[in-house]
């Protein structure tokens, strides 16, 4: 046998823990154990003791990577800090409504079903559906093992953050039977049509069809039932409200709230003199609600936001994300709208 193919058959070995039933296996010799990964980054260790992945096969999979500064450019320019107006033109586009109203009635017994389940209307998780992933048609092109270990090595702002994320991505490609070394999605290591981030997706996706597989990569019933589980788990209110449009007259700047985690009843918004827009209805006396500003083509627009609306948040930790769900949810039973 030739020492390239020892090399080739030892690189194989390394590779057998994620590619037959995930049996991690330590392979002597120095093939592996090219530039010891580990030792260079310590809070790699905690994979192998507690995690149980084998030190070899982490080598083997890590070494070649070279750092994809493509990500961190990304990271530093992310579309929701542009102004809202602008922002949401990237989304609401008369051909994502159009297509998002079909599916919405191609799939209405399906999503009727999981709203029963979850309490999330079905315009809303379609809408999701939509802004994250174009309803199942662009997932990602970026290699998911080389981006999330750049932002987890190079990307010291959220390096912690994204050290779980790798933690997690690799645990899910062990429980699903993935190679690492194949999976493509967002510059933030989000997957599949949800879009979720690995630790997300471990904790959220469901088996909604009952196949044995929480497929959020081709799978329509585990998609959407799988993005109404996340919303219900974060505490999603059935029937709640979302948001209502306040008059600009009646408040300022220096009203908006800094925190959607503190919200203030609606009576005690009403004192300071807050009222809603022509032709929005009031909300009860004892609703929480937050005021939020954001930037209109003409200047500052303020809404008032409520429980479900800090629920986006929580998937997308963006006023202006979480502004452009409510819009298109609402565009795709609004027939008035374009």
């Amino acid at each position: 046998m030739t020492a390239p193919e020892e090399t080739e058959i030892s690189r194989r070995t390394c590779m057998a823990g994620l590619g037959a039933g995930l049996i991690l296996v330590s392979v002597p010799g120095s093939v592996c154990a090219q530039g010891d990964i580990v030792d260079k980054h310590p809070w790699l260790m905690d994979l192998v003791t507690k995690d149980r992945f084998d030190r070899a096969w982490l080598n083997t999979l890590l070494s070649p990577l070279q750092p994809y500064t493509r990500v961190i450019q990304a990271m530093n320019r992310q579309a929701e800090a542009k102004p809202y107006h602008h922002y949401r033109t990237l989304f609401l586009t008369r051909k994502a409504v159009a297509k998002g109203r079909r599916l919405l009635r191609q799939h209405a017994d399906l999503l009727l079903e999981i709203e029963q389940r979850y309490g999330v209307p079905g315009n809303v998780v379609v809408a999701l559906w939509g802004i994250e992933s174009r309803f199942g048609s662009y997932m990602g092109k970026h290699p998911v093992l080389r981006t999330l270990f750049t932002l987890a090595t190079d990307y010291p702002r959220r390096a912690t953050f994204f050290r779980e994320q790798f933690r997690a991505f690799l645990l899910l490609c062990r429980e699903q039977g993935w190679d690492p070394s194949t999976m493509k999605g967002s510059y933030a290591g989000a997957m599949g049509q949800v879009q979720m981030i690995p630790d997300t997706m471990r904790r959220y996706a469901v088996d909604h069809n009952g196949d044995g597989s929480r497929d959020v990569f081709g799978s329509t019933p585990d998609v959407l039932a799988s993005i109404a589980n996340y919303l219900h788990g974060h505490g999603w209110v059935r029937g709640g409200r979302f948001a209502t449009s306040v008059d600009g007259s009646s408040v300022n700047r220096d009203m908006v709230s800094s925190s959607l985690r503190k919200m203030k009843t609606w009576k005690s918004w009403a004192r300071k003199g807050v009222g809603v827009s022509q032709g929005e209805p009031l909300p009860a006396p004892e609703q929480k609600a937050a005021l939020i500003m954001l930037e209109g083509k003409r200047g500052p627009v303020y809404h008032m936001v409520f429980n479900n609306f800090y629920v986006i948040t929580r998937w997308n930790n963006s006023r202006r994300f979480a502004m452009v769900v409510r819009e298109f949810s609402d565009s795709l039973i609004d027939t008035t709208t374009p």
